[in-house]
């Protein structure tokens, strides 16, 4: 029986009808009826046994398409809540399944799933919560160098959007201390590819893989997500209007040739990049790195192949081994404000910068702010306006900082960074959300 919830929005009631199913591999049945007596067995057979109503594109996708029925009369249906309870639950496809309202599938209370992959092509409002992805739990062992969630639009079968993907494990192996390079080739996937607008990547953890977070599409959220472990880059936004706050990237693999990026963007047909806020992001060389002899310096916020439009890059946090520390090539309008850029170790050859280069073509920007950033400073770019930064040397950090040895670079009593920025343009609460109220400190950090 369907359970009725209502809601009260708005100053005026409104009534809305929800259920919730139950899966279980353990104790569960494909003959069940989904409570939680009688729970279903796996999520890839409720999927398979086409036991979700829902609505697809008619095909093939074109602007008079019209959205079709799906398995009429199913059980679960728009606004219901798939609760997995500890077991493998499959190899996860979804695909041509556009809700009305979000269908949550998540793990339930001290519960553990575990499914090998998620696919999820030309579907909308889903929100998958709790699980643990891996190749690994797979009971046949099968390892593939693709990616773990994948979420994709097609150009026949229609569209992804509002896709959420929030606090899951995501991993290709356990342990990868031992991998080799041949090993990251044939065993690395990697973590979260999503191609659908409007959507939502949060709190995940996503460790021992190839590349972390890719979003495709326009008006992507992606924050709170750690990303320890990565062989290519942690995060990659290739699309307009998307914000990246509050991410941990961590310990790159040296395996290939690709330029390793904590977080990476570029142009695509020619068209800028667009309205992108990078902030309150945390990006270490090595934080206790599993196999040394395979770690990369990699570069810290990587933008090279504009043009990049209306940035805003701010209290971002960068202790690396890169020249490259945040590097934009062809940007305008841009604001680079308190950030904190400094080397992991003492090697002055690979110092991290802060640098506005013109275009590759040879175009120079316009409307940049380079300002209250703490790091060496390079401005190629006529275009860019550069004020009340602070670079000092290496001799210098234990002045500014808590303790750089320990990735605590919050300003200590003394730092000459106190009250050394400028309010224009400063954003109102620094890295840790301590709001900038009578001085603003350069750096990504207010001192307390």
């Amino acid at each position: 029986m369907r359970v009725i919830i209502f809601t009260f929005l708005c100053l005026m009631s409104a009534s809305s009808y929800s259920a919730t199913f139950y899966i279980d591999p353990i104790n569960g049945s494909s003959s069940n009826d989904g409570s939680q007596e009688l729970p279903w067995r796996t999520l890839q057979e409720v999927i398979e046994n086409r036991l979700i109503e829902s609505q697809r594109w008619s095909a093939p996708y074109s602007a008079d398409s019209t959205l079709e029925n799906v398995n009429v009369g199913a059980p679960v249906k728009a606004g219901d809540t798939l609760v997995l309870m500890s077991g493998y639950h499959g190899d996860i496809a979804l695909d041509r399944y556009i809700n009305a309202e979000d269908i949550v599938i998540q793990a339930g209370l001290n519960q553990t799933p575990t499914v090998s992959s998620i696919f999820i092509r030309s579907s909308a409002r889903w929100v998958i919560s709790g699980l643990s992805v891996s190749n690994s739990h797979s009971p046949i062992a099968d390892f593939h160098t693709g990616v773990l969630v994948d979420v994709e639009s097609h150009s026949f079968r229609g569209p992804s959007s509002e896709i959420r993907i929030i606090g899951n494990d995501i991993f290709s192996a356990p342990d990868v201390s031992h991998w080799s390079v041949e090993d990251w080739a044939n065993l690395g996937s990697s973590g979260i590819d999503i191609a659908a607008e409007n959507s939502t990547v949060a709190n995940n953890t996503i460790y021992n893989i190839r590349f972390g977070i890719t979003t495709f599409d326009d008006h992507a959220y992606v924050y709170g997500n750690s990303i320890i472990n990565f062989a290519g880059d942690g995060m990659r936004g290739l699309g307009n209007y998307s914000e990246f706050s509050n991410n941990f990237v961590a310990n790159a693999f040296d395996i290939n040739g690709n330029h390793d990026d904590g977080f990476q963007s570029w142009s695509r047909n020619g068209q800028p990049v667009v309205g992108v806020i990078l902030r309150n992001n945390h990006f270490i060389t090595d934080f206790n790195h599993p196999n040394p002899a395979l770690l990369s310096n990699f570069q810290g916020i990587g933008a090279f192949d504009g043009f990049y439009h209306d940035w805003i890059v701010e209290n971002n946090v960068l202790q690396i081994e890169h020249w490259h520390g945040i590097s934009l090539y062809g940007a305008r309008n841009c604001t680079v404000i308190n950030n904190t850029v400094i080397d992991y170790n003492d090697d002055p050859r690979m110092r991290p910068w802060i640098r506005i280069n013109p275009h590759k073509n040879g175009t120079h920007g316009e409307g940049n702010i380079v300002r209250n950033n703490i790091g060496r400073i390079v401005i190629e770019d006529s275009g860019t306006v550069s004020d009340h930064n602070l670079s000092p040397s290496n001799a210098e950090f234990s002045n500014y900082f808590v303790d750089r040895n320990n990735f605590d670079l919050h300003l200590n009593a003394q730092s000459p960074a106190i009250g050394a920025g400028s309010f224009k343009k400063a954003p109102v609460q620094d890295a840790d959300g301590t709001p900038r109220v009578k001085r603003i400190d350069a750096g990504a950090y207010q001192a307390r």
